[in-house]
C-alpha cells in the first residue's frame, strides 16, 4: 500500500484566495503540466487577465509565478468566465514534451502550444 508524506508549504505567494483572488476553480482554473519539459509539473492558472504558470522546482516546491500568456483563455480575453461551459485543458498537442493549452470555446477548440 501508498502513502503520502508529510504535507508541506510549496507556494506561499499564489493561486489561493487569499494570495490573487483564486476563489473559483469554475471562474480561475487551475491545472498541473509541464509547460517546459523538465519532466516536473508546474502549476497554470487561468486568471482574470492573464495566464500565469508557476515552475515545479526538484524539492517539490513550485517557483514565483509570472504571466505566461496575455490575450487568451481567461475571463476578460474571450469570456472564458466558466470552467464548465468553457473547459481548458493541458497536454502535449505538438509530441514535443511540453503541455499546451486546449481551450474548448462556443464554437471552435483553441491550442496556445507551450
Amino acid at each position: 500500500m501508498s502513502t503520502f508524506g508529510q504535507y508541506f508549504v510549496a507556494l506561499d505567494n499564489g493561486f489561493t484566495v487569499n494570495d490573487g483572488g483564486w476563489s473559483s476553480f469554475d471562474k480561475y482554473p487551475r491545472q498541473l503540466g509541464d509547460v517546459n519539459g523538465d519532466g516536473r509539473d508546474d502549476i497554470i492558472g487561468f486568471g482574470l487577465d492573464n495566464v500565469y504558470v508557476s515552475l515545479g522546482q526538484s524539492d517539490g516546491t513550485f517557483g514565483q509565478y509570472s504571466v505566461a500568456l496575455n490575450n487568451a483563455f481567461t475571463v476578460n480575453d474571450g469570456g472564458w468566465n466558466t470552467f464548465n461551459q468553457y473547459p481548458r485543458q493541458l497536454g502535449d498537442i505538438n509530441g514535443d514534451g511540453r503541455n499546451d493549452i486546449v481551450g474548448f470555446g462556443l464554437d471552435n477548440v483553441y491550442v496556445s502550444l507551450a
